[in-house]
C-alpha cells in the first residue's frame, strides 16, 4: 500500500511540473516582451537580425473578419495566428520566426497575415478548437481550411511550408514529397 501512495505522490508531481511548464509566463522564460500591456502584433518591431533597405518592417497583420473579406478580394491564401501576450512560445515565435525578413516578405507578398489574441477573442480560439499556442492556421482565400501548426516552428521551417502553400502544391503531393523535391 505504502509503494502506491509513493507512485501516486510522484505522478502527481510530474503532471504538476508539466503543467508548470505548459503554462509559464515569459518572465519564466526569460523573455521580455516590449509591449506587454496590449499584446498588439501590429505595433511589435523586433529587430534584432539587423535590417535592410528594401526589408519590411514588420508583418503586416490584420484583424480576423477584414483579414478574411480581404483574402477573398485578393485571392491570397491566409496565414491565420493564434496567439496570447503570456505565451512564452507565442513571443519566441514573435522574436525569432517572425523578425526574419524572408518570413515578413513572403507573408506580406503572398498571404494575408491574421493575428488572433486568444485572451481578447476567446470565442474565434474556441469556433477553431484551439487547445494550445501559438496556433497557425493555412486557409484557401475563401477561408477553406488547408492545415494547422501547433507550437513553435523556426524560419527555415516555416519558409517552406508558406512556400508549400503558396504554391498550391498541398494538392498534389505530400509536404515531405514538396521538401524532397525543393532538395533535389
Amino acid at each position: 500500500m505504502r509503494k502506491e501512495n509513493i507512485l501516486v505522490i510522484v505522478l502527481l508531481a510530474l503532471v504538476l511540473a508539466g503543467i508548470y511548464q505548459y503554462n509559464r509566463s515569459e518572465s519564466d522564460l526569460g523573455i521580455q516582451e516590449s509591449n506587454a500591456a496590449t499584446g498588439d502584433l501590429v505595433s511589435e518591431n523586433y529587430s534584432e537580425q539587423g535590417s535592410s533597405v528594401d526589408a519590411p518592417k514588420n508583418i503586416s497583420w490584420i484583424d480576423y473578419t477584414p483579414g478574411m473579406a480581404l483574402a477573398g478580394q485578393e485571392g491570397k491564401n491566409i496565414f491565420l495566428y493564434f496567439n496570447a501576450s503570456w505565451c512564452g512560445y507565442c513571443t519566441k515565435l514573435k522574436k525569432e520566426t517572425f523578425t526574419d525578413d524572408r518570413i515578413k516578405t513572403y507573408l506580406n507578398d503572398h498571404f494575408v497575415s491574421i493575428s488572433v489574441d486568444t485572451d481578447k477573442r476567446g470565442e474565434l480560439a474556441q469556433q477553431w478548437g484551439i487547445r494550445g499556442l501559438p496556433t497557425l492556421w493555412f486557409l484557401e482565400p475563401d477561408g477553406t481550411k488547408i492545415s494547422n501548426l501547433p507550437g513553435f516552428v523556426n524560419a527555415d521551417h516555416l519558409i517552406t511550408i508558406l512556400q508549400y502553400i503558396h504554391t498550391q502544391s498541398y494538392k498534389t503531393m505530400k509536404f515531405q514529397d514538396y521538401v524532397h523535391q525543393k532538395k533535389s
